[in-house]
């Protein structure tokens, strides 16, 4: 059975030069290695604090070897960049344990260059030694450079600066640093707050309720992966972010409506629907990728949603069978999903400005064909998880000027909780990020009505 250390250091470089997505990546290594409960959390720990601070990390392994990144064997790397991580950041195993076993798995596999990892390894140590503390080292080579100090590139920071305080882009990064929270949300369907709450204390997981949203927890402590718990299982909640949690609350379904969710999969708005309808109505969930519409209908499935049809449907297309039929439609839009990179931190190394060009111009598609599908005095939500303006404020812009018969309602955070009102911005949008409270990601709510013939 292959190590944590090793899968985390393979992980890394499938994840950076293959684009693949770390969730799926460590559920791919997590479900086929029998691995203890310890052995899970060091290696998601491995991957996710390596991939937080990759930057620094890279710009330390280049002067630690006097060679540019991208010339070392991919293996190699993926081994020091986990053990650069490991010396720096984490105190949890002894140096000499590292460094050893760095040179023991790259002997197993590429012997020829365990010499090369030994050394760039033991002269980060050296290095190390020279200065007072960690902090005293990194502040060196840091140099009041905010891309290295966060770890972020350059284009984002100057982006985040372009729509926010530096306050606010200060805050935004310093808590991109930092580990999500888990948030689950109560399947209501199926059970209570009190049935959950002890459910999962008996499988040794410790919730939290958010008292501004009633079905919603924050994970606390657990000694293993929820999804692997007789509770998920069995459909009495669904893992969910506080934002994908809002966005449903703003659509605010009724019992008896028919609902489009334009861009549904995964499913967790979707499900939440029809938990709000209390399975009682009709919901069309639409997507454009037959594996992802599986997904939907898994989740449906375990959550007992009997009301959603799925149907693969791009939502870039008008669909006019559907014009002025519905009571609610959602637009989850495609985005460039940097509000989420608490979760998926890989979002900011994987991607480059010119990846989000056309975005913008799709967005408004999706949206003016969700639009025909509203019947007058219905209601039509955008969203998105990202922070910046040209994705959002810009989109609703332009679509309400090309659609007059559409009016943006005013949003009230108030019932949620005080603070969110700061995120309150033109004419009742809302935008919200870990700047406004910690619980939070990156997302963007926009709700409008159509006007009555």
């Amino acid at each position: 059975m292959i190590k944590p250390r090793q899968a985390a250091a393979i992980s890394i470089e499938n994840i950076i030069t293959k684009k693949s997505f770390s969730n799926l990546e460590s559920a791919s290594w997590l479900s086929n290695n029998n691995w203890t409960p310890e052995d899970q959390r060091l290696y998601l720990r491995i991957v996710y604090g390596t991939l937080e601070n990759l930057i620094l990390i890279d710009k330390i392994i280049e002067t630690m070897s006097n060679r540019k990144i991208s010339k070392i064997d991919p293996l190699a790397k993926g081994i020091i960049r986990i053990s650069v991580y490991q010396l720096i950041f984490s105190d949890r195993i002894p140096h000499y344990a590292v460094i050893n076993e760095a040179v023991e798995i790259t002997k197993q596999h590429k012997p020829k260059t365990a010499g090369f990892v030994n050394a760039v390894l033991r002269n980060l140590l050296r290095e190390l030694k020279k200065n007072s503390s960690k902090e005293a080292f990194l502040e060196g080579f840091i140099n009041d450079s905010s891309s290295l100090r966060y770890s972020h590139p350059n284009w984002i920071i100057n982006k985040l600066q372009n729509d926010y305080s530096k306050k606010q882009v200060v805050d935004i990064l310093r808590y991109h640093q930092e580990p999500p929270p888990l948030t689950i949300r109560l399947n209501t369907l199926k059970g209570d707050i009190e049935s959950l709450s002890t459910q999962l204390k008996a499988e040794g997981i410790v919730i939290k309720n958010i008292p501004w949203m009633q079905e919603s927890f924050v994970v606390e402590k657990t000694d293993k992966l929820v999804t692997s718990t007789k509770s998920y299982k069995n459909g009495l909640f669904h893992i969910q972010s506080i934002v994908s949690m809002l966005a449903v609350h703003f659509l605010d379904p009724k019992p008896n409506e028919l609902i489009v969710d334009v861009a549904a999969a995964p499913g967790g708005k979707t499900t939440h629907i029809c938990q709000r309808m209390n399975n009682q109505g009709k919901i069309v969930a639409r997507d454009i990728s037959s594996a992802r519409i599986k997904q939907i209908k898994q989740h449906a499935d375990r959550l007992c949603c009997h009301i959603i049809d799925t149907q693969l449907k791009n939502g870039a297309e008008h669909d006019e069978y559907m014009d002025k039929t519905a009571d609610r439609v959602l637009v989850d839009a495609p985005c460039s999903s940097l509000g989420m990179i608490r979760k998926k931190p890989e979002l900011k190394l994987i991607h480059q400005p010119s990846d989000f060009i056309s975005l913008p111009t799709l967005q408004e598609r999706i949206l003016e064909n969700a639009s025909y599908m509203v019947k007058p005095g219905g209601i039509l939500v955008y969203s998105t998880c990202t922070y910046f303006s040209d994705e959002n404020a810009s989109v609703v812009t332009s679509f309400l000027r090309k659609h007059p018969e559409f009016g943006l309602i005013q949003l009230n955070a108030n019932w949620i909780q005080s603070e969110l009102s700061a995120a309150m911005i033109n004419d009742g949008m809302i935008q919200l990020g870990p700047h406004i409270h910690p619980l939070l990601d990156g997302f963007f709510v926009a709700k409008f009505i159509r006007k009555k013939d």
